[in-house]
């Protein structure tokens, strides 16, 4: 699809963010992280009883303010949220429009062990209790309540200050994947996609996983889409069960069914447990939004009809109207209008544009651009009339319109 117009080479770039000590709580005001990687807000619990800090990305199109987006939560925000922010922009670029731009919204650790952990346990990896008073998993068992602060808390906040739309991706690694997958079972419609990452199956005697046998039973629906992985934990520790837990966990679902659960897991055998998350956000991304791109199509043979219906198609998966982006489809049609062979089928896109962006100003212009292109100079004159009525301030669209009616 549209060959010559798309590059698709990257360089993924990481970038190491410095958090700074300003709080919104209440009607404190946000404050910027850096340019273009979003805000940091301070939250009080009154559920987990202390202030929580809380990084937000929010994509910026100065051509509809008012868009709205899906949102991802991603836990262990302190390494993971400047990664997950670079391949949201990345992914979503016009360029690129493999997925929607998404509100990124990333919960920094106070008590990781408290909060990530679904029961008390004094045991770590090898089953060795420990019960003195320095135990790192003294405060272990914190998920339900970590939940209810998501819920009741976190959600309504950003949905209240944020412009979103009902789609939301909880993501977690380690503890933060069985944080995720224990929501999952537990609280599914809290999230519409989940993404595991190397879950700890191993915490307090494969608890979870005896969970997951006792819940997810055959018959049960679930219209989810879960996306896991691993990496080479057991290389460090032969015979270790991290990766056969892991394995457990797929054979379940597989043979469990589940009605309307869209899962898929990929192991990174070359990958570390502290390097796996690189991939395995990028591909998971990549699974929920594998049906995003409109499927292949010839310049010579796309038109309207078929880019509508692929996009009724994503608003019933996701839940929500989608409507093509104006902006890629503008792109695709001025690409479509240079050639006299395809020039009509740019029109055709352009329309449509029209009938979805009714008050874009740059919609009403681009049409008349190719309207005059074909000659067809009323026309011209009619969408340059619609686009300068929208943003009357406009020289180049007055200037083009004064030049048609001569």
């Amino acid at each position: 699809m549209k060959s010559g117009f798309l590059n698709k080479n990257f360089t993924f770039i990481f970038f190491i963010i410095p958090l700074f000590c300003s709080f919104k709580a209440n009607a404190q005001k946000a404050e910027p992280i850096k340019p273009d990687q979003g805000e940091v807000a301070t939250i009080h619990s009154n559920i987990l009883k202390e202030d929580r800090r809380i990084l937000i990305y929010t994509p910026k199109d100065t051509a509809n303010p008012e868009k709205k987006y899906p949102v991802i939560y991603v836990l262990d925000a302190d390494n993971h949220f400047a990664q997950m922010v670079e391949y949201s922009k990345y992914l979503s670029r016009q360029d690129v429009f493999v997925m929607p731009p998404l509100i990124v919204v990333g919960i920094i650790n106070t008590d990781r062990n408290r909060d990530l952990t679904p029961s008390h346990s004094n045991s770590d990896y090898s089953g060795k209790p420990d019960t003195t008073a320095n135990s790192p998993y003294k405060n272990s068992g914190g998920n339900e309540h970590f939940f209810q602060f998501i819920q009741k808390e976190l959600i309504p906040y950003v949905n209240s200050n944020y412009k979103t739309q009902p789609y939301r991706i909880f993501a977690g690694h380690s503890f933060g994947a069985l944080t995720t997958i224990n929501c999952l079972i537990n609280y599914p419609d809290m999230f519409d996609a989940y993404i595991a990452v190397s879950p700890s199956f191993w915490w307090d005697q494969k608890l979870l996983l005896k969970l997951a046998d006792k819940k997810l039973k055959a018959g049960l629906t679930l219209s989810k889409a879960l996306f896991f992985s691993d990496g080479n934990e057991d290389s460090s520790s032969p015979g270790s069960p991290f990766h056969t837990n892991v394995l457990k966990f797929d054979s379940l679902l597989k043979k469990r069914n589940i009605k309307g659960l869209d899962f898929e897991y990929i192991p990174y055998p070359s990958e570390s447990h502290m390097t796996v998350p690189i991939k395995s956000y990028y591909d998971g991304l990549r699974f929920i939004y594998h049906q995003w791109t409109l499927p292949p199509v010839t310049d010579e043979k796309v038109d309207p009809e078929i880019i509508m219906k692929h996009y009724k198609g994503l608003s019933q998966r996701f839940g929500y109207p989608i409507l093509p982006d104006e902006a890629y489809f503008n792109d695709w049609a001025q690409w479509l209008a240079k050639n006299p062979a395809t020039l009509n089928n740019g029109i055709k896109l352009l329309e449509m544009n029209t009938i979805n962006y009714p008050s874009s100003s740059k919609a009403f212009a681009a049409l008349g651009a190719a309207y005059a292109m074909k000659g067809e100079k009323q026309k011209a004159i009619a969408s340059y009339k619609k686009a300068s009525e929208l943003n009357p301030t406009s020289n180049e669209i007055k200037s083009r319109l004064q030049e048609l009616q001569k």
